[in-house]
């Protein structure tokens, strides 16, 4: 197989807009040619969080900017600064939460380029990315 390398300037980034004002950066996915990883960087704006979700791959988040509330399985807290790392095993319940004044600059690097979210409150599942994973009041 031949090998793939992409050089890949933020601003050419496919951007995507989930709801909640939150935006998404893809970086590395199946549309590029990865074959075991999806990334991306995430803006959450202030005041705003990512619905309770779980997935079916792991999950590490690292702050670059601002700072976080991660509630993983609905009880325990953690609280991510700039450069701090969560790493969440799969289906673990977690949440994402900026209550500062503060937008929120984080890379998301999930364990295969097959990743599905599932929402908490309603149980529907998504291929991440599509048009169905978007944060909406309902979830």
């Amino acid at each position: 197989m031949k090998p793939v390398i992409k050089h890949l300037l933020f601003s050419g980034l496919q951007k995507f807009s989930r709801g909640r004002g939150i935006v998404n950066h893809l970086i590395a996915s199946k549309k590029i040619g990865a074959r075991t990883i999806h990334s991306g960087i995430t803006f959450l704006p202030p005041k705003t969080s990512v619905p309770d979700h779980s997935h079916n791959t792991e999950e590490q988040v690292t702050i670059l900017k601002g700072t976080l509330k991660i509630i993983l399985n609905g009880d325990q807290e953690v609280i991510c600064n700039s450069y701090d790392s969560t790493f969440i095993s799969s289906n673990v319940q977690h949440e994402l939460i900026n209550e500062t004044e503060e937008e929120v600059h984080a890379i998301i690097i999930y364990g295969s380029a097959d990743v599905t979210r599932t929402f908490t409150e309603t149980g529907e599942t998504v291929e991440i990315g599509s048009d169905k994973d978007n944060f909406t009041d309902k979830k």
